[in-house]
């Protein structure tokens, strides 16, 4: 008894419009993390047993980045519309 092409049409389509097309990368990252937990739990593994754990500097430098990249796209969203602001930023953008 599987799933047919309807059944995971229809599944995919109550899912878009639960969660939102904008919000579907935070809703499986978040379940790939509990799955990861669950099955870590499972084979006994605790939170000091990570190989791969990352650094506390890694952390931030990773944060960083992405901070910066949010606001890269931020400051690209808010200048589609005005050409004008968009030349304004271009020229603050070769001073700094």
């Amino acid at each position: 008894m599987g799933f047919g092409g309807w059944e995971l049409g229809l599944i995919v389509l109550l899912v878009l419009i639960v969660f939102g097309a904008g919000k579907l990368p935070d809703v499986f990252r978040q379940a790939g993390k509990g799955i990861k937990a669950f099955k870590d739990a499972s084979e006994g593994k605790g939170k000091g047993d990570e190989d791969d754990a990352e650094s506390e500097d890694e952390k931030a430098a990773r944060l960083k980045k992405r901070e910066e990249k949010r606001k890269q796209l931020s400051a690209k969203d808010d200048l589609d519309g005005d050409p004008d602001e968009a030349k304004a930023h271009s020229a603050e953008k070769e001073v700094k």
